[in-house]
């Protein structure tokens, strides 16, 4: 571009000099703010005047203002390559796209033709096939795509309920479809909390266009699953199977239920019997009505499909194919994702609809066909080059080196049914937020509709993704690529009013149900934090004494340091020597590979945070990501940190989570098994911690060692309330032991087990259940005990010491028996015991 033209452009963009910085479209591209002219486009004019007052460093706080409350609300993307992994904050540019009631009403009606034409499409293909009879398709595009699924033919036709589009603008303005997505497509609860975080962000100017609301599309997307269920007479179990924490966007998975109130599962969590399938609670198998399903195809059945998949349920496919449970989507809808169905679909939609097709898709030619074969490998470089299963890396064929082009061709000669062509077009741009300004980036947006195959209700708006530079056309977040809200700007009502959406008698849909897996994840989880936090409280205890030592040389410090020792043993051997080095409790602390240090266990704990990430209120999920970040640093520093500078913060870190849980997390959603989890492992740590000290207790060093089993329990304080400063073997066994009112006894954990256990015991009248006769077969001899029998150190190893073996061996049994009678329907876990 000339210095005369750029001068001239600059002059007419004088509305746009936005942050000192002018916007200059991308020559060839059409821009969505800024038309030919380079004027503003008239929906666009309140924006770009409200940016043009901003200043850099505004815009710079825009972006840090995103990133925090993303953080803060734990909306994450797994890039698969990243260090941060499944800890990686979404990648969201709070400018929207805005799209005007014209633009939005054309898009509308095609993303409603094209869900009803790729339903009629799915239903054919898996049931009489006329469109291959009759040779609208080629057999060859459908029956020898990877994706067809032979086995599910003939069964109960289900619908195509959920569908995306991949949309962009080409040079001339219009809408090209790219592709569409119909096996689970995901970005839809992206879309909900992109438009929290942006309006919040932006402030009250921008949010006072007319945006036509995203929460009748939630409504209606819940009353269409609804409407899957077999079973139009009883109130529907929905279930949404993730493929689980590995997931790229298990965010959404675990944000969807929670907005929908429905169950979030794995594979492992469903199981099939007699062809109907059912959810593993804590009390039964419950039967499933619904499954929104978020794992391909190939994975959901490895009796049917890939035997190695541990991600499905054997059976499913089954199980659809009887009509017993309704499928969003059903399987082997991944087929019509295929890039070589897009020729065809002009001459499907008058085979199917008898309409023309209302969004032309980019052109595209499938190289099954001789001619389109030719033409693809005529003008390779001109051509973007996909597989029809989209196994493969989208490849542009001009950029790559002469030797891999012939590579290539050869394997589509090959094997042409298994590519296409594509023409290459430039993606419209947007205004995109960098480091200090506004520029233009390539943006493709993702609609979606849900309906029943007839009727589809569009979500106003969509997921735009936009490219990290100007350079390339990848939006993938991947890649890079970062993503954006899209507004409709208009104050038209929703397409179909709420009761018109057919639904089961029963309108109501069943709240979420708490699985087996979840159940277990919770009490192991409880158990690692509060394991956790007993060896930090006996770190803290020994690392006091230890100083006291080294001020002063006190022999019986120095026999009160030995006796600790075993203590340090139940968690993990600190070696032969009787006084354990700060250095090596450091290392044993914050090394992840080490079982049953902090590092380890913390680990352990926040794995089965994330896995349960659904059951979290925001501020529970919150504590859990500082004692995730807090760990990080930790480990990431701990070679120049003294173990004061960790230890406190960690206990702080812990608190806070605990109060947290138990203001937030309701009992039968799972508080109840945390609490279990955590009155378990403190009750288990007590009853081995004393049990190691009265082996240990001798007359030279009794005083210390009294004083530091109180510190370590964190008990001290409320002992010297109690009983001043008399400190006698009696005093405090009975503080730690057998007093009710403290809430670091062993009796006051068991007594808050009781009222739990009553809560699983399915038939009250008939009497206590085995659980409960265990714990109160444990909690009857401590009522009963008086600790004048313990008053002395001898007392203490002869009569104490087997009286707790024998209770902390019940206590075990009792954490077995739980395992075996609420987790049995979980997938086996390897579980630190001790």
């Amino acid at each position: 571009m000339s210095d005369v033209i750029l001068a001239e452009r600059i002059l007419k963009q004088a509305s746009l000099d936005l942050t000192g910085t002018p916007y200059l479209p991308v020559s060839g591209a059409y821009d969505e703010m800024v038309d030919s002219g380079a004027g503003v486009r008239d929906h666009w004019q309140r924006f770009a005047g409200y940016f043009s007052r901003m200043t850099p460093a505004e815009i710079a706080r825009l972006t840090r203002e995103t990133e925090r409350r993303l953080k803060e609300q734990g909306v994450n993307y797994h890039v698969y390559h990243d260090p941060k992994g499944m800890r990686r904050t979404w990648q969201l540019d709070p400018l929207p796209v805005l799209l005007d009631e014209k633009d939005w009403r054309q898009l509308d009606a095609g993303i409603q033709q094209r869900a009803r034409l790729f339903s009629a499409l799915l239903q054919d293909i898996y049931s009489v096939q006329r469109a291959l009879k009759q040779g609208i398709l080629p057999p060859e595009l459908i029956l020898m795509h990877p994706g067809f699924l032979n086995s599910m033919m003939a069964g109960v036709p289900q619908p195509l309920s959920l569908f995306a589009t991949d949309f962009t603008r080409g040079p001339d303005g219009k809408w090209w479809v790219l592709a569409d997505r119909t096996q689970g497509p995901s970005g839809a609860g992206y879309v909900l909390e992109a438009r929290i975080v942006g309006k919040r962000v932006l402030g009250t100017e921008p949010g006072e266009l007319p945006i036509a609301p995203l929460a009748p599309f939630f409504q209606h997307f819940k009353r269409h699953m609804a409407a899957l269920s077999p079973d139009k007479q009883r109130d529907p179990t929905i279930v949404l199977l993730s493929p689980g924490i590995g997931n790229e966007v298990y965010f959404e998975h675990a944000y969807l239920v929670a907005q929908l109130g429905i169950t979030l599962v794995q594979g492992d969590d469903l199981t099939v019997r007699q062809g109907k399938v059912y959810l593993k609670t804590v009390d039964d198998l419950r039967q499933v009505d619904v499954i929104i399903r978020r794992v391909d195809d190939l994975f959901c059945d490895p009796l049917n499909f890939r035997s190695d998949s541990y991600l499905g349920v054997p059976g499913l496919a089954q199980a659809q194919l009887l009509g017993k449970v309704g499928m969003a989507n059903p399987l082997g809808a991944g087929l019509l994702e295929s890039p070589g169905l897009l020729p065809f679909l002009p001459k499907l939609a008058k085979f199917y609809l008898n309409e023309d097709l209302l969004m032309p898709n980019v052109a595209t030619w499938w190289c099954g066909q001789k001619s389109e074969c030719s033409h693809v490998l005529a003008n390779f470089d001109q051509m973007v080059i996909k597989t029809v299963d989209r196994a493969a890396q989208v490849i542009f064929g001009g950029q790559l080196t002469q030797a891999q082009k012939v590579e290539l061709k050869a394997q589509i000669k090959a094997q042409p049914w298994l590519y296409v062509g594509q023409q290459m077009i430039s993606f419209s741009t947007v205004p995109t937020l960098t480091s200090n300004s506004i520029e233009p980036r390539h943006m493709v947006l993702r609609t979606f509709a849900v309906g029943d195959g007839e009727h589809y209700d569009v979500m106003p708006g969509g997921l735009a993704r936009v490219s990290p530079d100007v350079n390339t056309f990848v939006v993938s977040g991947q890649v890079g690529g970062k993503s954006k809200d899209a507004w409709v700007l208009s104050k038209m009502p929703a397409s179909r009013d709420l009761a018109s959406v057919k639904m089961p008698r029963q309108r109501r849909t069943s709240a979420a149900v708490l699985t087996s897996r979840a159940a277990e994840h919770l009490f192991w989880m409880a158990r690692y934090l509060e394991r956790t936090e007993s060896l930090l409280r006996l770190i803290r205890a020994y690392v006091k004494r230890l100083e006291s030592y080294q001020d002063y040389g006190f022999e019986s410090d120095l026999e009160v340091l030995g006796a600790l020792k075993p203590q340090f043993d139940m968690y993990c051997s600190m070696g032969k020597n009787r006084l354990v080095r700060i250095e090596a409790v450091q290392a044993f602390l914050l090394n992840a590979q080490q079982v049953g240090g902090m590092s380890f266990n913390l680990h352990a704990a926040i794995e089965s945070a994330y896995t349960a990430r659904d059951l979290w209120s925001g501020d529970c999920w919150r504590a859990v990501e500082e004692l995730e970040e807090l760990l990080e640093y930790s480990e990431r520093n701990w070679s120049v940190l003294a173990l004061d500078q960790f230890t406190q913060p960690f206990l702080t870190a812990l608190l806070a989570f605990w109060g947290a849980a138990q203001e937030s997390l309701a009992a039968d959603q799972g508080g109840m098994w945390l609490q279990i989890g955590r009155r378990l492992e403190r009750a288990q740590n007590t009853l081995t911690s004393i049990y190691h000290l009265c082996l240990e207790c001798t007359e030279s060093c009794e005083d210390g060692l009294r004083e530091v089993i109180l510190e370590a329990h964190d008990c001290l304080n409320s002992h010297r309330r109690r009983y001043g400063t008399e400190l006698t073997y009696y005093t405090v066994w009975h503080h730690i032991l057998l007093e009710p009112t403290n809430p670091r006894s062993l009796v006051y954990s068991l007594r808050k087990l009781e009222p739990m256990l009553q809560r699983l015991n399915p038939n009250p009248h008939q009497g206590l259940m085995g659980l409960e006769k265990r714990i109160l077969a444990v909690l009857t001899p401590l009522r009963l005990a008086d600790a004048s029998e313990w008053s002395s150190a001898e007392l203490s190893k002869s009569k104490l010491a087997p009286f707790l073996l024998q209770l902390k061996q019940s206590l075990f049994q009792f954490g077995q028996d739980i395992e075996h009678q609420y987790f049995k329907h979980a997938q086996p876990v390897t579980r630190h015991f001790r």
